[in-house]
């Protein structure tokens, strides 16, 4: 087990001596005589606790004790203060100084060692509590920057419900991943087109093209490098710069962009159900335009048939009618013919109102399906 570190800061060889040879076997320890000589080791050689002397030459172990706690990196090494001035002015300047125990010469060998123990003991935990705060400090900072980054993806799956395009979705997609600070480059490969975007906004270069193409469908992710590739049925990204120097960070924007593509690749699919969707609204819509247009034809044209049968009808009636003064028929026989004529125009007059009904029906059908037709 390693031996926890003492230096012991004395302008007196004996005192020196005498507290090395107290604390050796148990301690590392380490001896010098002046507080100068003190801040030349601890640049290459920390301890665990500090022994110092108040009177010394040249600086004081007061004045040391206020440079070493006003350093970040020697602010928690706990200072003791062993000296022969022990009067209460003395022992406040060095509890001011920042001292964690102030001892007077002559001391007891034993409460010496029983505060060394103490004061590591109580140092030992700090440090434990520290390291547990700073755990969970960088536990907090990672759960919110994970917050953040989630908030991104689902950022971005709502403003895709929007996309009314391929380019637009495929440019949503750069965007949200530049936020992670990751260059990339989309493609959106479906029957009815290609659409390519990159980080510079234009088309792919050349090389980019040639990695595009040997990646696709090797398989969902690929990881090169510092660049991955993201591939799905539709969409394929390739992340140019992901942070590989950094595998925790790298590992969550893996999982943050792939969640990413796998959306944009649904949501690429839904536009292609919208635009066949549309594309099947407006082949309806000019089945009924046309259809529209020829009841009207239709209904027109049995208009000028009805007329023109009528009106024959009626020459007929008046021809007949001329034509019993020169037949020479008797009353009923006359009558048996105009009846056998009114027959056949009421006849007549009934298919017309028949082929009406079926002209409302098609246009009540047309109706239906949305198109908002008046006919005159």
């Amino acid at each position: 087990m390693e031996l926890s570190k003492i230096l012991v800061v004395d302008d007196e060889k004996i005192n020196q001596s005498f507290i090395k040879g107290l604390l050796e076997g148990g301690y590392d320890v380490r001896t010098v005589g002046t507080a100068e000589a003190c801040l030349e080791l601890v640049e290459e050689w920390v301890p665990d606790l500090f022994l110092l002397d108040v009177n010394m030459p040249g600086m004081s172990g007061i004045e040391l004790c206020k440079q070493l706690k006003a350093a970040p990196e020697f602010e928690v090494i706990p200072v003791i203060f062993v000296s022969s001035l022990n009067d209460i002015d003395e022992r406040l300047s060095g509890y001011e100084a920042g001292c964690d125990e102030y001892m007077g010469r002559p001391f007891s060998s034993w409460e010496l060692l029983k505060k060394i123990e103490l004061t590591l003991s109580n140092k030992k935990m700090l440090d434990a509590y520290r390291q547990r705060c700073d755990a969970a400090s960088g536990a907090a900072m990672t759960a919110m920057t994970t917050a953040g980054e989630i908030g991104q993806v689902l950022h971005f799956f709502r403003e895709s419900f929007g996309t009314a395009s391929f380019v637009e979705l495929a440019d949503k997609l750069i965007e949200v991943v530049d936020f992670y600070g990751v260059s990339s480059i989309v493609e959106i490969k479906t029957s009815y087109e290609i659409v390519q975007r990159t980080f510079r906004g234009n088309m792919f270069s050349v090389a980019e093209q040639r990695v595009m193409d040997r990646l696709r469908g090797v398989k969902n992710i690929h990881s090169f490098g510092a660049r991955t590739a993201f591939n799905y049925h539709s969409v394929s990204l390739i992340a140019m710069n992901m942070p590989s120097d950094d595998p925790d960070k790298a590992g969550r924007l893996r999982d943050h962009i792939a969640m990413l593509v796998e959306g944009a690749n649904s949501r690429a699919e839904m536009i292609i159900l919208e635009q066949k969707a549309e594309g099947q609204r407006e082949m309806v819509n000019d089945a009924v335009n046309i259809a529209t247009v020829s009841l009207a034809n239709i209904e027109e044209q049995q208009k000028e048939n009805q007329a023109e049968l009528t009106e024959i009808m009626n020459g007929l009636v008046a021809e007949v009618s001329r034509s019993f003064l020169t037949m020479g028929m008797t009353e009923e026989q006359e009558e048996d013919v105009m009846e056998l004529i009114n027959v056949a125009e009421i006849k007549t007059g009934e298919l017309f109102e028949k082929n009406e009904g079926l002209g409302k029906d098609l246009k009540a059908v047309t109706l239906m399906l949305g198109v908002n037709k008046h006919f005159t």
